[in-house]
């Protein structure tokens, strides 16, 4: 649990406190993490396809990404 808060103060003290900016972030490293997903999945079987580790990769980004605006409040307020 460490890593994670340390990982989203890290994200938060580069954004400035900003949570917007911070959100955005996460957002890019997700597309980053789908396009690797994606270019595995088309180098070994030639096609991309739908499973259930999508869901579980976007569902904890979101939950990643409102502790990201958490810590981003935790930054603003000099904590």
């Amino acid at each position: 649990m460490n890593i994670i808060h340390e990982s989203a103060m890290t994200i938060a003290r580069s954004a400035g406190g900003n949570p917007v900016t911070a959100t955005f972030v996460v957002i890019l490293f997700v597309l980053g993490i789908q396009m690797i997903s994606v270019t595995v999945e088309r180098l070994i079987w030639g096609e991309r396809f739908e499973h259930w580790l999508d869901v579980v990769i976007l569902v904890a980004s979101m939950a990643y990404a409102a502790y990201v605006v958490y810590a981003c409040a935790l930054h603003n307020s000099g904590r």
